[in-house]
C-alpha cells in the first residue's frame, strides 16, 4: 500500500509540534495539521518553561516551527482533519481541503476545550484574571485576594496549591457545598470562608478582576480565581472516539507509558491524554509518543 506520510499529527501545539521535532530528528515523514484553535490563546504569556519562562504562546509556536524548518520531512497543513477511517494496514485521512492522505500512523495531538461557566465576565477573564493552574498562573498573583472556585473532592486537592500563593482566600461552590465534616473542618480551622451562593457575574475593568456578584445580591472582591475543571474534559475532537480509542473516567485516552492508545497504531499526547496540564508536559508527552512511533515504525521495516 502506498503511504503518503508515515506519520498523521492532529494539532499543531505543544504535543504536536514536539512530536514533530522527534520524528523530524528521525527522518520519519509527518504531516502536522493545525486548525489554530490553541487552548493557551487567551494568555499572554506561558511559564515554566525553561529559556522560555514568560514568553508569549504564539511567539513560542513560532520558534517551534523555526526549528522544524530544517527537518524537509515534516510538513503542515493549515486546517481541520475531517475523518480518519483504517484503510488496509494504515488509515486514511479526509482533510478540510477536501483532500485525502494516507499514513501508517496517528498521533492524536488536539487537547481540549475548557468548559467557561456562563456567567458574564467569565470568558472575557478567561487567561487573564481566572486561570486554570498556579504553576502556569501563580507567581505573578501571590499575596493576592485569591478565589477558587469548584466543590467536592477536586476542591481539596487544589486547595493546598491556592492558600499557599494568596493572602486571603475565598471558596466558591457555586451551589449546595459537597464537603465531607473533616473537609469543612479544615476550612474553618484555617478560617477559609466557603460561599455556596449561585454566581451571577464577574465585575472587571479591562483584563482585571475586580469582585464577583451572587443571586442574593453579594458583592465579594477578589483579584484573581482559580476554576477547576468540570468531569470528564471535552476534547477538541471526536477522532479518536470514531477510531475506538477507549477514555478513563476523566475524558481522557487510555494509553501506554510511550503514548500508544487502545487502538493499534494510534497514539496520543498533551492534554487530552493526562490531567498534568501545562506547555512543558504536553511538549514531553509529545516527544515521548514519537519515539514510541520511531520504534513501531522502524521495527515493523526491519521485518519487511
Amino acid at each position: 500500500m502506498k503511504f503518503d506520510y508515515e506519520v498523521l499529527i492532529i494539532g499543531g501545539g505543544p504535543a504536536g509540534l514536539s512530536a514533530a521535532l522527534a520524528l523530524g530528528r528521525m527522518s520519519r515523514t509527518a504531516l502536522v495539521c493545525d486548525d489554530s484553535r490553541p487552548r493557551n490563546a487567551a494568555s499572554s504569556h506561558l511559564n515554566n518553561f525553561p529559556t522560555r519562562d514568560g514568553i508569549h504562546p504564539a511567539e513560542w509556536r513560532k520558534l517551534v516551527r523555526k526549528d522544524l524548518e530544517k527537518y524537509n520531512t515534516i510538513s503542515f497543513f493549515e486546517g481541520s482533519v475531517l475523518s480518519v477511517e483504517r484503510s488496509g494496514s494504515g488509515f486514511a485521512a479526509k482533510l478540510s481541503s477536501d483532500k485525502t492522505f494516507h499514513f501508517k500512523k496517528v498521533i492524536l495531538a488536539y487537547g481540549v476545550e475548557d468548559k467557561f461557566l456562563p456567567v458574564p465576565g467569565y470568558k472575557e477573564l478567561w487567561g487573564k484574571s481566572i486561570f486554570h493552574c498556579p504553576y502556569c498562573h501563580g507567581f505573578e498573583v501571590r499575596g493576592s485576594k485569591l478565589g477558587l472556585i469548584g466543590n467536592g473532592d477536586t476542591l481539596f486537592y487544589m486547595l493546598p496549591l491556592i492558600y499557599d500563593l494568596a493572602s486571603d482566600l475565598v471558596v466558591f461552590t457555586n451551589g449546595k457545598a459537597e464537603f465531607k465534616e473533616e473537609q469543612r473542618d479544615l476550612l474553618n480551622r484555617k478560617k477559609i470562608r466557603f460561599i455556596e451562593e449561585k454566581i451571577t457575574g464577574f465585575i472587571h475593568e479591562g483584563e482585571k478582576l475586580k469582585s464577583i456578584t451572587f443571586e442574593n445580591g453579594e458583592n465579594v472582591e477578589r483579584d484573581a480565581l482559580y476554576a477547576l475543571p468540570t468531569f470528564p474534559y471535552k476534547l477538541k475532537s471526536k477522532i479518536g472516539e470514531e477510531l475506538g480509542c477507549e477514555k478513563d473516567l476523566f475524558g481522557f485516552y487510555k494509553v501506554g507509558e510511550r503514548g500508544k492508545t487502545t487502538v493499534d497504531g494510534v497514539y496520543a499526547c498533551g492534554d487530552n491524554a493526562n490531567g498534568a496540564h501545562s506547555v512543558l508536559l504536553a511538549s514531553a508527552s509529545g516527544g515521548i509518543a514519537a519515539a514510541g512511533i520511531v520504534h513501531e515504525l522502524l521495527s515493523e521495516k526491519l521485518l519487511e
